[in-house]
């Protein structure tokens, strides 16, 4: 009996207790814990072309040392003029250090890498502190030691002005298109100067000076040389680039055929067949020893069978018939020739003939066969 009042006891006190605590009380916020857990930003990750692309080993510029990135403008459609005041490489070889189509079709927009020697990208790297205080944008002075000059010369050009910047960059050259400022331009001192040591093409080259003030208002002035080149080509054959190395004069010997021509070379003692038909050039080494006997084929009336070394090649080659030459047209004659290379790493020469002729003769390491073309005469 004892046990039952006891229990009973309990059961009322711990039913006191539990009405106690129900008792409402005033509401608090609370943190509502989200769903999915608390993730920090993650960190930004570059997409980068595969290093497995063929034309990183080939069209390498971007990773040369001392080349700058350039974007091209409207109208800029020469490398030669890009390259004025470089001589780290051609035109040409600029085109394929970039994965250009060729040097005279240039894509608007694009950025390309240019020597740091060249000044479309190192005007810009003369040391120079902007005007901070208001200034009118102003050219006092503009000018160059030289306005003609050859395309081997030094030309320097001198300014001063007046304003918050000043910029000195190259206008396209060719057509009207508007001379814009390149977006990789970097200011220029407000007075100074700079000398640049090469051009690469004759004709007209406009500099451009802007001068920006301080709201932004701008004031522009060109100054436009006449370059000559220093060498010139044979025939003019090659265009409005300059060459880099002047003709090299030798003796030579010419023999015109019914289907092409020979010719010998005294300085390597080599022998050129070029035939019409299919534009090939083949070189012999001539292996003529004075007193060897000369072809005994008789030629059709008022052509001729070619003699000593000429003879030679031809009646090993296969005469009139398997030669593709046919039958000489005329004597061998002897004169003063000359030897031009169409570029530094070109496959051409220029080869200067009888009279005002001249050939591009190009012949291609690990091929017996060339290929040639008149150009001139």
């Amino acid at each position: 009996m004892k046990v039952c009042l006891s229990f009973l006891m309990f059961v009322l006190i711990a039913s006191a207790a539990f009405a106690q605590s129900a008792t409402p009380e005033p509401a608090t916020p609370q943190v509502i814990t989200p769903a999915v857990p608390f993730q920090a930003t993650p960190a930004l990750a570059t997409v980068v072309p595969s290093a497995d692309d063929a034309r990183l080993a080939s069209c390498a510029a971007p990773n040369l040392p001392n080349f700058s990135p350039y974007t091209l403008r409207e109208g800029d459609y020469l490398l030669a003029d890009l390259l004025v005041g470089s001589t780290t490489v051609t035109p040409i070889q600029l085109a394929a250090l970039n994965c250009l189509d060729d040097s005279y079709t240039l894509p608007v927009g694009a950025t390309i890498w240019l020597p740091g020697d060249a000044f479309a990208v190192s005007a810009g790297s003369i040391p120079t502190t902007p005007n901070a205080e208001a200034a009118e944008p102003a050219i006092i002075q503009f000018e160059a030691n030289e306005t003609s000059l050859l395309n081997d010369q030094d030309v320097t050009l001198s300014w001063e002005t007046e304003g918050a910047n000043a910029y000195l960059y190259l206008c396209p050259s060719i057509g009207e298109t508007p001379c814009n400022r390149p977006t990789t331009a970097q200011p220029v001192p407000l007075v100074g100067s700079i000398t640049i040591d090469h051009f690469w093409r004759q004709g007209l080259v406009v500099f451009r000076l802007e001068v920006v003030g301080s709201e932004g208002e701008a004031v522009t002035e060109n100054l436009t040389l006449n370059v000559s080149c220093a060498q010139q080509w044979l025939g003019d054959a090659g265009g409005q680039l300059c060459p880099e190395n002047p003709p090299r004069t030798v003796t030579a010997v010419w023999q015109p055929f019914e289907h092409g021509v020979m010719l010998w070379f005294s300085d390597t003692r080599q022998i050129y067949v070029m035939t019409n038909g299919d534009g090939r050039v083949r070189v012999f080494q001539d292996t003529f020893v004075e007193g060897m006997p000369d072809p005994d084929a008789v030629a059709p009336q008022g052509l001729l069978t070619p003699i000593r070394g000429f003879g030679l090649i031809w009646q090993a080659l296969g005469g009139a018939e398997g030669s593709g030459l046919g039958w000489a047209m005329a004597q061998e004659i002897g004169f003063d020739s000359a030897r031009q290379p169409a570029g530094r790493t070109s496959y051409t020469t220029y080869i200067q003939g009888p009279g005002e002729t001249v050939y591009a003769i190009t012949e291609v390491p690990g091929m017996d066969m060339g290929y040639w073309a008149q150009v001139a005469g």
